[in-house]
Order: C-alpha cells, then structure tokens, then sequence
C-alpha cells in the first residue's frame, strides 16, 4: 500500500510544463450493454498518464467523451442510439492535459434503453382525453413527445406535449382536455428521446376516444346514517346532503360533509335509476386552514378511496378501483384556487378507461380523512 501511495505521488509531482503526449492506450476487448459498451484497455506506460478516455460522434454531431481512470482497466461507453456495431475512438490523456494519438475501435451495443421503451408505447382511448402506457425496464431518464392531429367541425387542430418519465419501469400518463365528440378519430404520433438525443418514432396510430358526461344529481338520494347494504354502513355524520348539493367548499365555505367515524368509513348513494359510471370527481374542503391553499391536500380531507358499484346478480358490492389523491406540484400557491375548484378527477378504472356495469348504487369508502365537499360522476345512463 506504501509502495502504491508514492507511484502515485510521484505521478502527480511531474512537471506541469510537459507538453510531450502520452503513448495511446492498447485495445483489449469490449462488452455489449443496452446503448453501450465495457471497453477494456490497458494504459500507455507513461508514468504521467491519469486518464483513459473513449469519444464518439451523437445524433447531433457533436462529441460525446467519457473517461476512466488510468489504473481503472475498462470504461463504460453510454448513448448509441442502435444495436450492433459503432466506431469509438481512444485516448490517453496525462496530467497536464496532453491527449495522445487515437486509436479506432469497433464496440457492439445492444438495444438501446430509448428503442426498447419506444417498442413498448401503447395508445388508448380514454374519456375526453388518451392515455399513454408505456416500460421503461432500464429506467433511464427518457422524453416522450406526443404529436395529436385531429379535425373538429371541417377545421384540422394540431398540437404536441412532451413528457419526462419517472423512475418506474411501468407508467401510464394521461393527456386531458381532448374534449372531442366520439365519432372524430385522433391521429397520433409518439417519439421518445434520451438525453443523448436519440429520438425512436413509435407506431403511429388512429383512436377514437370515448365519450361521457356529467351525470346530473337531481334524482340522487342518501340512506340514512347507519343503513346497512351488504354488511356495509351509511357512515354518520354531519349534512351528508352536502356531498350532492353541487356546491363545493371553495366557493361557499361549510359546504361540506364531516364525520367522526373511524376509517374506513362509508358513503352511499342510491341513483335511483341505472347507470354506466366512467370517472368520478372529488372537492375537498379547503376552509379551516389559512393562506392560498388553505386545507386543500392536507389535514383531515380525505385522500385515499376505494369504489364500488351494486352488482344486482348476487347482490353484492363489486370493488372497481382504488384512488389515492396525489398533492399537486405548483409554482406558486395561488395555482390551489384553480385546482381547487377543478377537484380531482379519476378513472374508475384507470389501468382501461371503459364504463362500469350498470348499477342504481354506489359506494364509495374513505380509507383516511373525516371530510369531503363534493362527489360527482361521469357515465351514462345504462343502455
């Protein structure tokens, strides 16, 4: 260990004035990866020689290096945009910067991250809006541009939104505000980036995207506190009516509904009709709490639910989904009085946006929190 601390002393104590390069490196073998390549080599023996490096050109024409130390014995080669052989080109560099000669080597690359997640997209339909699934197995930090093409009433509307994925391997995005009628079909085009600038065109495909509408409440009733349906309770608790009076708390403080009762708890609403359901809509209460966002995603509003419908076959409950209410990412905190009187929207089945089964009940159980403003429906009367 001594010996090796004064080798390497004395390699940093020569003489910065040194404008002689150092011999090249010597080309061992390499290893494929996913977008790159292990280049093993074996340094130059100038005693001066700090760094190994390997460069090689980008989709932009621009230079891509990376670097290992001299004692290191391989580097990793990251970044091509397609499997199978790329050029490289080797270096040595000293302690004062000098690069030697290169060499050219030829390194074979196994499918890059970018190609495997573009193969992987796959387009939906949703209602007024689409979603996007996609697997990033090697959970590189890609882009996701999604190019959307459509004519509405003779007039062609084009537009584009990017998208940055996150950690997980599976994601599913949704692109909101497509507000279309059914019989339009919507032409898409998805491309996915990485930071290297390899761009993959996936398939471009034609939905049509699913059509609902807000169900109006006027015919909906509330059991009383404590009526049992399939061993399940009314929750009790203060102006239930409130949750379908179509006033929300942001706009008329009180207007909302509050319990005591211990999670889960429990509300049910009778249609008195039947209907197909597609997404729910949530209002929280924002009074209680001061400043902009007062006590919007906080406190004791509830964040977490599962949904149900009544499957009048084996009378039943019959579980849809469970939604977990996120808290948004906001520039400033004025941005909660828009989100807050826009409430949070979710599928009922999220994973394949479709209508429910026909039902005249619904359910739905707070698995935390002790107050809601509002719930609203999305669907359709039952065919």
């Amino acid at each position: 260990m001594i010996m090796i601390g004064c080798e390497e002393a004395k390699r940093y104590e020569i003489s910065g004035n040194d404008n002689t390069p150092p011999g090249r490196p010597i080309f061992i073998d390499s290893e494929p990866f996913p977008g790159g390549a292990r280049v093993f080599f074996r340094p130059p023996s100038d005693e001066d020689v700090l760094l190994i490096e390997a460069a090689y050109l980008n989709a932009l024409g621009k230079t891509v290096r990376f670097s290992a130390s001299y004692f290191a014995g391989s580097l990793d080669v990251y970044g091509f945009g397609s499997e199978g052989e790329h050029t490289i080109e080797m270096y040595a560099v000293d302690r004062t910067g000098n690069r030697s000669a290169s060499i050219r080597e030829t390194v074979t690359a196994l499918e890059p991250p970018v190609a495997t997640m573009a193969k992987s997209v796959q387009v939906m339909p949703s209602f007024a809006s689409m979603l996007l699934k996609w697997y990033n197995l090697w959970m590189e930090p890609l882009y996701v541009s999604v190019d959307i093409s459509y004519i509405q009433n003779g007039t062609r509307y084009d537009h584009s939104v990017v998208l940055a994925t996150s950690a997980n391997q599976s994601e599913t995005r949704s692109i909101d505000g497509l507000n279309l009628f059914n019989n339009e079909p919507v032409s898409v085009k998805v491309t996915v980036r990485d930071k290297y600038h390899n761009t993959v065109e996936a398939e471009e495909t034609s939905i049509m995207l699913l059509s609902d509408g807000l169900l109006g409440k006027t015919g909906w009733s509330l059991p009383a506190s404590g009526t049992m349906m399939d061993g399940v309770a009314q929750a009790n608790g203060l102006y239930p009516e409130r949750l379908i009076d179509g006033n929300i708390d942001f706009i008329l403080p009180g207007n909302f509904f509050i319990t005591e009762a211990e999670n889960p708890w429990n509300i049910i609403i009778n249609f008195n009709d039947r209907y197909e359901i597609s997404r729910i809509v949530t209002h929280q209460r924002r009074s209680g709490m001061s400043g902009d966002q007062g006590a919007l995603y906080r406190g004791d509003n509830v964040l977490a639910y599962n949904l149900y419908g009544w499957n009048d076959t084996n009378m039943k409950w019959e579980l849809w989904s469970r939604r977990e209410v996120k808290p948004p990412a906001v520039r400033d905190p004025s941005e909660y009085t828009t989100i807050g009187i826009g409430g949070d929207m979710a599928f009922i089945f999220p994973e394949e946006p479709q209508f429910t089964r026909p039902t005249r009940w619904f359910r739905l159980e707070a698995l935390n929190g002790k107050y809601i403003s509002e719930i609203s429906l999305y669907g359709r009367k039952a065919q």
